[in-house]
């Protein structure tokens, strides 16, 4: 590859570890700001993270894959870093994506999915992270501001009454969330896409995990609502219920407790996906991802359908057109 299609650093890392310029691959970019390349080195294949641009970004990924690991999880190990310029080299886990592997045989879903929903359960056994941030209501908030920024009120003014009223519900379902015993380490982006199957482990070790850099300490049903409300991939509100289903059995969890806050998740999050999508159509002008609203909108109006979300479709029906 090109050496002039690399950032300073990356070149300067490069030459600093001996690796040849042409025997490294683009991969294809995430919706962040970093750069991922496959290299051959001592005749294995490792991925390098250009990171020059979300810096403490990277450092939060070395440090949650360090603990996964030391926590008899499968995280990419880091084999070199340099923390100052943002860049390092971590372990390839390959083309084994979840997604492809269920683009290709359909017949695997069901275990694939029921495996991870074990995984979250082995997950929420294991002490949460001392370093871990807690999911406060200024992080709650935050991400529900962007919704309103970049999609609800980003070609209009702003309903100083509507806010009221918005901030109040709002509110509300995160007391729900607060009073809730179901505290665990969430990964955050926990979706098939992040999901990688190694054949060479055992157990719970065959899921390869990635992107966890936004972990923190918050509610269990966080990471399943990420992996079951998933905006680019299609499961069927039938078997959505049923994995959720299989969650609350193995965890041994009465529904009552656990639906509330798994539907004000679901629905807080699909919001903030809305706005996330929108602000890379118009900031930073990657368009990509405005095909996934249609079935964003979807899952978000299967949620507010839900009688526990009254208050919130009382305000998003008179004022924001969902349509599906």
């Amino acid at each position: 590859m090109d050496s002039k299609k690399f950032s300073s650093a990356l070149k300067r890392f490069i030459e600093n570890h001996h690796l040849n310029f042409h025997n490294i691959v683009p991969l294809k970019v995430d919706a962040s700001k970093r750069k991922y390349y496959r290299i051959q080195k001592s005749g294995k294949s490792k991925i390098l993270m250009d990171s020059t641009l979300e810096k403490e970004s990277m450092k939060k990924f070395i440090k949650m894959s360090d603990w996964l690991i030391s926590n008899k999880l499968s995280a990419p190990l880091i084999f070199e870093k340099n923390l100052n310029a943002g860049i390092c080299m971590i372990e390839d886990f390959g083309e084994n994506k979840f997604k492809k592997i269920m683009k290709k045989s359909s017949e695997k879903n069901d275990v694939l999915y029921k495996k991870t929903i074990e995984l979250l359960k082995e997950l929420s056994k294991i002490p949460i992270a001392k370093f871990l941030p807690n999911y406060s209501y200024k992080i709650f908030k935050s991400e529900l501001d962007i919704f309103l920024d970049w999609y609800f009120f980003f070609k209009g003014k702003r309903d100083l009454v509507f806010l009221k009223e918005w901030d109040f519900v709002w509110k509300k379902y995160y007391k729900v969330i607060k009073s809730s015993k179901f505290r665990t380490t969430v990964l955050r982006d926990f979706h098939i896409d992040n999901l990688f199957f190694l054949n060479n482990r055992i157990g719970i070790k065959k899921i390869g995990l990635i992107d966890f850099q936004d972990a923190v300490c918050g509610h269990s049903c966080y990471d399943l609502v990420s992996l079951l409300q998933d905006v680019r991939v299609i499961i069927p509100f039938k078997k959505q219920q049923i994995f959720y289903n299989y969650y609350l059995s193995i965890n041994n969890i009465p529904e009552k407790k656990f639906q509330e806050p798994y539907y004000i998740f679901g629905t807080q999050r699909l919001l903030k996906i809305i706005g996330i999508f929108n602000r890379l159509k118009y900031r930073d002008h990657k368009r990509n991802y405005i095909k996934y609203i249609p079935r964003t909108l979807k899952l978000l109006e299967n949620n507010l359908n839900n009688p526990l979300m009254e208050d919130a479709k009382s305000l998003l029906k008179n004022s924001f057109k969902y349509e599906c």
